[in-house]
């Protein structure tokens, strides 16, 4: 019986052990990140991981930017200037194939996807001044959906189907978000400071953006229902370039001061437990890959 009750035990110890082992791994869960390493003036895509394991996406002369996976894994958008100023490509990670989806003489920048990965938003002044873009996700059909007389750029595609960007209202860029055919455009923030880069929440609650309301470059989110600010970030360096992680968990992020010192970090989504990723030349742009997509194991 003795016998017995020892087994018991270490069985049961055995099981809390696991359990034990088991949510430590779930509190350490691993993300993954593209961004954009600069190497003797040569910009290249990049993935990094949590634990500090890296891979280099893309290896060319020219220089490739602002990375984005698609929402089904098989695809990054990003910028290049492969055949002159920058341009919007995409690279299908499965047969590791490049295709150019814009061609006007300006620059096109910013680029985005919609949730279902059928089109992109883009950034231009073809017609001007910066207007946001949308395209097919082969480049087809391509439409300004903004229009305005000033500078709209940095649009992201919501989950509830709306598009945020940042537009220059009376000298300040403030956040605004319209239709996906342009329509319905509505001002959600009027307060002092520019804020750029506005991205929602997965679950729709709330806005990320940097702005420079405080004086410096900081990251801040805004409530959608009662618009309270919150600042995630107090650096004498610029906080740049927020992005969710796709669980909202997590914020990804860049730290610098626009010369050699300029790093990739990642901390909770209230700001806390910041960690720094890259630590040697300079590095910018960063977007999460989403848990369900594994690019480690392309080509």
């Amino acid at each position: 019986m003795k016998l017995f009750n020892t087994m018991i035990t270490v069985q049961k110890f055995s099981i809390a052990l696991l359990m034990a082992l088991w949510v430590t791994n779930i509190k350490a869960q691993t993300y993954r990140i593209l961004y954009t390493k600069q190497i003797n003036n040569s910009d290249n895509i990049c993935l990094i991981d949590t634990n500090g394991n890296t891979k280099q996406i893309t290896n060319h002369s020219r220089k490739d930017s602002s990375p984005i996976v698609s929402p089904d894994g098989n695809f990054i958008v990003f910028t290049s200037e492969r055949v002159g100023w920058w341009k919007i490509w995409t690279l299908d990670l499965k047969k590791n194939e490049y295709k150019q989806l814009t061609t006007a003489s300006s620059a096109a920048y910013s680029p985005s996807w919609s949730p279902n990965g059928n089109h992109i938003l883009f950034v231009s002044s073809q017609t001007g001044n910066s207007e946001v873009f949308v395209m097919d996700k082969h480049g087809k059909n391509k439409k300004n959906i903004t229009n305005n007389e000033v500078s709209d750029t940095m649009p992201f595609w919501g989950m509830d189907n709306m598009i945020y960007y940042s537009s220059e209202i009376n000298g300040t860029y403030q956040i605004v978000r319209m239709s996906p055919n342009g329509d319905n455009k509505e001002v959600l923030t009027k307060d002092k400071g520019d804020k750029l880069m506005p991205q929602l929440s997965n679950d729709g609650k709330t806005i990320l953006y940097y702005g420079n309301a405080d004086g410096n470059f900081e990251i801040y989110t805004t409530n959608i229902a009662n618009t309270s600010k919150t600042r995630l970030t107090n650096h004498p360096l610029m906080d740049m370039r927020p992005r969710w992680s796709s669980d909202d968990k997590k914020i990804v992020f860049e730290r610098g001061n626009k010369g050699d010192n300029h790093h990739v970090f990642i901390m909770d989504a209230n700001g806390k437990n910041v960690k720094q990723l890259t630590f040697s030349n300079y590095n910018y742009a960063p977007s999460f890959v989403p848990n369900t997509v594994d690019i480690w194991k392309e080509k």
